[in-house]
């Protein structure tokens, strides 16, 4: 209830806190266990085949599904990417070395995520840069593909961060959008998005592909709150990572919220 109350009531407060724990986990964490912060994706439990990963992603398997099935629908060779928010990189490795576009950038408020990510990731095109979701500093038209996952929710003014992609997004150049909101706030998210006065190419609700992510994600998870996080935090770190904060082995949840997954585009 408090959660939900911060989300509606006082953005910039909810935005403040998440930073800690953000902040917190890129302090504790100097290896490379806690690389993604997304929920995760999962189809295979429907009768489909599961993505093939190097050995060495499979402990990173559905936060690594939800950057490929936001990733999939577009060619990237020869293009030139921006992720907003990138966090420690996990997104930008996977699509550096699955897709192999031209060149990834990727923005952050946390310098010590970008320090993480300019010591551990060493891709030719592949940068980082400490930066604000709502007042990107790239020239307009600067970038083929836009890409946001699962961070939006975070950010106090929504409308700046929307408008800041359109004008770096090149004519034609796509935006890859992925995250979630409470059932009564879905419909006012849409409109904004709508408001862009983009393309829309696609809309689809993940709630249930997130949901059994975390399910089967769930030990590792919980494995990591316990390494990292002191035990006085270990309630709000559960919830952080979509745990129940008094009985982390239970179903996971969304606290009422639902996923949704959107391609648009730039004409």
């Amino acid at each position: 209830m408090l959660n939900k109350l911060l989300f509606h009531n006082f953005p910039n407060i909810k935005s403040w806190l998440t930073r800690l724990q953000y902040e917190l986990i890129s302090m504790l964490d100097k290896d490379k266990n806690a690389i993604f912060m997304n929920f995760g994706y999962s189809s295979h439990h429907k009768g489909n085949e599961p993505l093939p990963l190097e050995i060495e992603d499979e402990i990173h398997r559905y936060p690594l599904q939800l950057y490929h099935h936001v990733a999939k629908s577009i060619d990237w060779s020869g293009r030139d990417a921006l992720e907003v928010s990138s966090g420690r990189g996990g997104g930008a490795n996977f699509i550096m070395q699955y897709f192999k576009p031209r060149s990834y950038t990727g923005v952050d408020f946390s310098t010590r995520a970008i320090d993480f990510c300019r010591s551990h990731y060493k891709h030719d095109g592949l940068r980082f840069h400490h930066g604000n979701a709502e007042a990107l500093t790239f020239p307009d038209n600067s970038f083929d593909v836009v890409m946001n996952v699962e961070a939006s929710l975070y950010y106090p003014n929504i409308t700046k961060f929307f408008e800041h992609v359109k004008r770096v997004l090149k004519p034609n150049g796509y935006f890859l959008y992925t995250d979630l909101r409470y059932e009564e706030k879905v419909e006012i998210w849409h409109a904004q998005l709508k408001a862009m006065g983009l393309k829309l190419i696609k809309e689809e609700e993940i709630t249930e592909n997130v949901l059994k992510a975390m399910e089967l994600d769930r030990e590792r998870r919980i494995q990591l709150v316990r390494k990292y996080v002191p035990a006085v935090l270990h309630k709000q770190f559960y919830h952080f990572a979509g745990l129940s904060p008094d009985s982390p082995n239970g179903l996971p949840h969304l606290d009422n919220r639902r996923y949704w997954f959107f391609i648009l585009q730039k004409e």
